[in-house]
């Protein structure tokens, strides 16, 4: 028989465990469910310096930075915006592709005229800015602490910590993604096709070993280490598994061709693809699904997709603003 003292530890035993894991629910669970599903658009009527957004990076301190050709960039730490230009600071150019993070939580940005680095000390420095044109269009920091860099028509860079050295495999100049595989792999997206680096070797993967189209445009690895492959024509995505055999998903039905511009994995495993065309197509193994009109805004052009701290999904625009969509809680 169960003493007094212990019958009261009994009783208050669930209470308090339902306290432990209230504790450990994630930010997103704690939203508000009327949210849930709702789509908002934010344009330069809302102090956007642009509508064109071309990349949106989450830094390690939970923070969105957004890029904005022509405009420099911006950082959302969900109380307020700040905004830095060529004129307000030592960001090297105006013109931003593309963002990138280390570990330590440096964050570097990819622009016309070579890399701005931003410490988490808030010191400005740069790199391959030797006052020419270079135009970054990828950036990759791996798990080995090398750098990757990746130009529209110079190949690509990399610096393993004694200086950058510069890549050029002909006809594959023009990069457009860099990836990191499972393995330490590096693959490599081109005009021409899928470069991969492993052991110190080069190999291709092209059209003819079964990408929808020579120009690789975006890739991803999600959690179960399956390489998503986005092409610029096609009306097919396709994926690679660890042993290398590719995979083909249909998105468009018909002969409609897909530009895929970027590739994202939600918290629930689901695979968003922003397209030049098709708008935002959501794929959750089953069946994709086409978005082209946000709060009433008919966008089908889409440049960029990112997750915020609380699950949120963020997506830019090409020339339409920014949308932010409240992910359905499951």
């Amino acid at each position: 028989m169960l003493k007094a003292g212990q019958k009261t530890i009994l009783l208050f035993l669930p209470l308090f465990l339902s306290i432990i894991i209230g504790c450990e629910r994630n930010d997103y669970e704690l939203l508000d469910p009327e949210l849930a599903g709702t789509w908002t658009v934010y344009t330069t009527s809302d102090g956007l310096p642009s509508d064109n957004i071309s990349d949106i990076y989450r830094d390690s301190k939970g923070n969105l930075w957004f890029s904005f050709p022509g405009f420099g960039i911006a950082r959302y730490d969900y109380k307020g915006w700040t905004y830095f230009r060529t004129t307000t600071s030592p960001l090297v150019d105006d013109n931003v592709n593309c963002m990138a993070g280390s570990a330590e939580g440096k964050i570097l940005f990819g622009t016309y005229r070579g890399i701005s680095v931003l410490s988490v000390e808030n010191t400005w420095s740069s790199e391959l800015d030797a006052g020419d044109t270079l135009d970054i269009t990828a950036i990759k920091i791996t798990s080995d602490g090398a750098l990757w860099v990746g130009t529209r028509n110079s190949g690509f860079f990399v610096n393993t910590g004694a200086g950058f050295v510069n890549s050029t495999i002909a006809g594959f100049e023009n990069v457009r993604a860099i990836e990191e595989g499972h393995s330490g792999a590096v693959y490599i997206g081109t005009e021409k096709g899928l470069v991969r680096w492993y052991n110190k070797m080069f190999t291709f993967i092209r059209k003819t070993d079964g990408l929808p189209d020579d120009r690789v445009t975006a890739l991803k690895f999600d959690r179960r280490e399956r390489l998503w492959i986005g092409t610029d024509a096609g009306n097919r995505v396709v994926w690679s598994g660890t042993d290398g055999t590719l995979h083909q998903v249909n998105l468009m039905t018909g002969n409609d061709s897909i530009k895929i511009r970027d590739i994202f994995e939600d918290r629930r495993g689901h695979v968003w693809f922003a397209t030049r065309g098709n708008g935002l197509i959501w794929y959750n193994g089953v069946v994709p699904r086409s978005f082209k009109e946000f709060s009433g805004i008919s966008a089908a052009e889409i440049n960029c997709i990112e997750e915020d701290k609380y699950g949120n999904l963020w997506i830019g625009l090409r020339n339409k603003g920014l949308v932010k969509y409240v992910l359905p809680i499951e």
